[in-house]
């Protein structure tokens, strides 16, 4: 006959317990809506995400988890759940203490939730240091989005110096615990070499993860290593299939990518009218490469009417994004005052810009003003040397104005 428990470790048990010894109807209504889906006890089964509750969830969750609290005011994860809610609702005040009480006891939801908030110094002061140490606590007891939250840490230096191997680590412990954003994320690291050594086809492997989760990202980066050929043997169909399914959650790079196919006619018939839609979605979703794509629609009036003058705008819109061929664009219809006024100093400036990120175009084009003195002092020297950078990344446009200058 097995040994009896004695009280030390049945208060154990009870303390590891998910929720109350007896749960009640109103402890469960409050679980029904509260829950993380990665928590103890509520594994697979709670609706909340990695993400936590938040503004969009916390209004139905409050009035509940009021009730079980009014019932059982010692219940630690009812105060971990209405605190979180609370704090999500902006009401600091009220959410605060419970998540403080309920991070004491190691609460998992609380750690991380109290830790993002330190944080982030929303309802209190920011302490950082303090609040990483909280999601390392509720990372190192196997709490996925802790995990999740703790490789952002480790990746953007919040209250630890910056690690990319430390973030790897707790990115992949969140992406085996089964986060779609962690898997997609190492499939990124896998495929860069950030913390790890680089390998597309695990990368593959991992956004392939996520996008069987239906995450819109993932099957995003699913469809453009098709495209690519990265990781995977390319297919056009393959990748459309997969760039389809993002788009049709209307993830924004999704729908550019799937407008980019639809305006060349990869894996489908050609439509550049349908492009243009799709472009138009993603650029509303604020995505620069779809104002960009949109811009070149609207100056060339393909699938769309010709109109400069919105072409312009949206170039600058992109440009000001970090879309540095828009930048290129932009400069060229300053230069010729396609779209509204002649504007050679702001085109040099865009150009500069575009120039000193890397762009071959940018290098090119802003060589060939130095060469002619056009809104810059004449001089040979920048000319040549702009033209050598551009030509040097097989710009083809440079190296025959390289060649021209006897170079």
């Amino acid at each position: 006959m097995g040994r009896l428990a004695g009280p030390t470790a049945i208060a154990a048990f009870l303390a590891l317990a998910s929720g109350p010894a007896w749960a009640t109807q109103a402890f469960d209504d409050c679980a029904n809506l509260a829950a993380s889906k990665y928590e103890p006890g509520y594994e697979g089964s709670g609706p909340i995400d990695y993400v936590g509750i938040d503004s969009s969830t916390s209004g139905e969750i409050t009035e509940p988890c009021q009730a079980a609290l009014q019932e059982d005011p010692t219940s630690v994860q009812v105060k971990a759940w209405l605190g979180s809610a609370y704090a999500a609702d902006g009401k600091y005040a009220d959410g605060l203490p419970m998540l403080e009480e309920a991070a004491k006891a190691g609460n998992v939801v609380a750690l991380r939730a109290l830790g993002t908030l330190l944080i982030l110094g929303k309802g209190e002061k920011a302490d950082p240091v303090r609040g990483t140490q909280l999601l390392q606590q509720a990372a190192e007891a196997g709490f996925a989005p802790a995990e999740f939250s703790l490789a952002q840490s480790y990746d953007f230096g919040d209250g630890v110096d910056a690690d990319p191997t430390q973030a790897f680590h707790w990115y992949l412990a969140a992406a085996k615990a089964g986060v779609a954003k962690a898997q997609v994320v190492i499939g990124d690291r896998m495929q860069t070499g950030k913390g790890v050594t680089a390998n597309d086809k695990d990368a593959f492997a991992w956004f392939s993860k996520a996008a069987a989760m239906n995450d819109a990202e993932g099957q995003y980066r699913v469809g453009i290593a098709y495209l690519e050929g990265r990781g995977i043997k390319a297919s056009k169909t393959k990748a459309l299939a997969s760039i389809k399914a993002s788009s049709d959650q209307f993830f924004g790079p999704g729908l550019n990518a799937l407008g980019y196919l639809t305006q060349l006619g990869i894996g489908v018939a050609a439509d550049p009218a349908a492009a243009a839609e799709l472009y138009s979605d993603a650029k509303g979703r604020g995505i620069p490469v779809a104002s960009y794509n949109y811009a070149r629609l609207e100056e060339d009036g393909t699938g769309i009417d010709a109109d400069p003058i919105a072409a312009r705008r949206d170039y600058l819109a992109a440009a000001q994004a970090g879309e540095m061929r828009a930048a290129v664009n932009l400069a060229l219809m300053e230069l010729k005052g396609t779209g509204g006024d002649v504007d050679v100093a702001d085109a040099i400036r865009w150009l500069r810009a575009a120039a000193d990120a890397g762009n071959p175009a940018a290098q090119n084009n802003l060589g060939r003003l130095y060469e002619l003195g056009v809104g810059v002092e004449a001089d040979a020297g920048k000319a040549r040397a702009l033209y050598e950078q551009s030509a040097d990344q097989g710009y083809k446009l440079a190296g025959d104005n390289l060649s021209r200058l006897g170079g």
